[in-house]
C-alpha cells in the first residue's frame, strides 16, 4: 500500500517523519508533499520520494487562484506516485484530502478550530484577515472530521472533543522514538552548578499561549545557574543566557543531556489544557527533571513525579533555588527519568493507533 504525507509545513518535522517510519517498517510506501523540505529530523531515511509543492498563506486561506493552483500541483503528485490513502497532517492538508476524494486520516497537531481563537491580532492583515479564518477553520473542521477515515490527535482531552463527529480518533503523543532515544546518551554530569534548558524562543514568540516574557530575567537578576535557550536565532548570548539558535534535531538532542533541568515555562493560559507539546519528553530522553507550569495537565499526568509544577514565575524562582542548593538531589533523577522514558514514553507503544488508523481507509 501507498501513502501520501501531506503537510502545509516543510520538512524538518519530526512527527510527520517518524509516521512514515512506522508506516515504513510495517510495508507500507511512502512519499512526502509540502513545501520544499529543508532537511530531515529522523535519523534514518523514510520517504520514497519527497515533492514540493506551493503552499503558501493566501493559499492556505483558500483564495481561489492560488488554492486552484495547489491543487492542481497536488493532482500531478499524486497522478505520479498514486497513494492509497493520503495522511493528512493538520488542517489545509486535510482539506485538499477532502476535495480530491481519496481516502484519508486527519492527523491534527494543534486542534486548530480552538487554537485560531488564540491568536494574537496585533497586525493589520491579522485584523482584517482573522474572522473569515476563524469561520473558515471551524467550517474545515465539521467536514474533515466528518469525512476522515480516521483521526489521531497528541492529546486526549482533544480526542474527546473530536469523537463528538467521528468515532475513530485515535491519541499518538509527541514521543521520541526508540532510535532517537538511544541515539541519546547519557554520561555523567560533572557540572555542579545548576543548568537549565529551555527549548523555544524568548518573548518575541508570537503566540500568547507560549508567552514566557520575563523567563531570562529570573537568570541574570538571581544566582540561579545557567540558562541554555535553543530555538531562538533572534537572541544574544549575555550575562548566564546562552542562546544556540536553532539546532538540528540529533545536535539538539545531544545538546539537551549536558543540562540537569528542561523547562516548560510558557505562563498559564486557557489553550493549554488542549496542548500537548514534544518537549517535555525530549527532556526525559535526555535524562532532565522537567518544570512546567502547572495548567500543562496532559504533560504533568505523562511525566508524573519526573515533573514539578510552578503557578508563576515567583513559583519558578523558588524551584530553581532549591535544586540549585540540592543539585545531588537532580543528579541522581538523570539515569531514573531515562529509565522511565524508555519504558512509558515511545513513539513505538502507540505505532498499533496509527496503523489501525489506516485499517480503516
Amino acid at each position: 500500500m501507498k501513502i501520501l504525507s501531506l503537510s502545509h509545513d516543510p520538512l524538518p518535522d519530526i512527527r510527520v517523519e517518524k509516521a512514515a517510519y512506522t508506516a515504513e517498517k510495517n510495508g507500507y510506501v511512502t512519499f512526502f508533499a509540502g513545501p520544499q523540505a529543508r532537511n530531515f529530523a529522523f535519523p534514518l531515511p523514510t520517504f520514497e520520494k519527497t515533492y514540493s509543492i506551493p503552499f503558501k498563506r493566501v493559499a492556505n486561506l483558500r483564495v481561489p487562484p492560488y488554492w486552484n493552483f495547489l491543487k492542481k500541483s497536488l493532482k500531478k503528485v499524486i497522478s505520479e506516485c498514486k497513494p492509497d490513502l493520503i495522511h493528512a497532517h493538520n488542517i489545509i492538508a486535510s482539506k485538499l484530502a477532502c476535495e480530491l476524494g481519496i481516502p484519508f486520516v486527519y492527523d491534527d497537531h494543534e486542534y486548530w478550530s480552538i487554537s485560531v481563537k488564540a491568536e494574537e491580532k496585533t497586525k493589520l492583515y491579522h485584523i482584517l484577515s482573522h474572522p473569515y479564518k476563524q469561520w473558515l477553520i471551524s467550517r474545515w473542521e465539521d467536514e474533515i472530521l466528518e469525512r476522515a477515515s480516521a483521526v489521531i490527535t497528541t492529546a486526549e482531552t482533544v480526542a474527546k472533543e473530536h469523537r463528538k463527529q467521528n468515532s475513530h480518533v485515535f491519541v499518538v503523543p509527541n514521543f521520541p522514538s526508540l532510535i532517537e532515544s538511544k541515539a541519546t546518551k547519557i554520561s555523567e554530569t560533572k557540572n555542579k552548578h545548576l543548568s537549565s534548558v529551555y527549548v523555544g524562543k524568548d518573548c518575541t514568540q508570537p503566540a500568547p499561549e507560549r508567552n514566557v516574557a520575563g523567563l531570562t530575567r529570573i537568570f541574570t537578576e538571581n544566582e540561579v545557574g545557567m540558562l541554555t535557550i535553543i530555538g531562538d536565532n533572534k537572541l544574544s548570548t549575555k550575562s548566564h543566557i546562552i542562546s544556540l539558535g536553532f539546532l538540528p534535531h540529533q545536535e539538539m538532542m545531544k545538546e539537551l543531556t549536558k543540562h540537569h533541568i528542561g523547562l516548560l515555562p510558557w505562563k498559564k493560559h486557557w489553550l493549554h489544557k488542549y496542548k500537548h507539546p514534544n518537549k517535555p519528553y525530549q527532556y526525559a530522553h535526555a535524562g532532565l527533571l522537567t518544570l512546567s507550569t502547572s495548567d500543562m495537565t496532559n504533560v504533568v499526568n505523562n511525566l508524573k513525579e519526573f515533573a514539578k509544577t510552578f503557578e508563576d514565575y515567583k513559583d519558578l524562582l523558588e524551584l530553581l533555588t532549591y535544586y540549585k542548593d540540592n543539585i545531588e538531589e537532580i543528579l541522581e533523577l538523570k539515569t531514573k527519568i531515562k529509565r522511565y522514558a524508555l519504558e512509558n514514553l515511545i513513539w513505538e507503544k502507540n505505532e498499533a493507533k496509527i496503523l489501525e488508523a489506516y485499517s480503516r481507509c
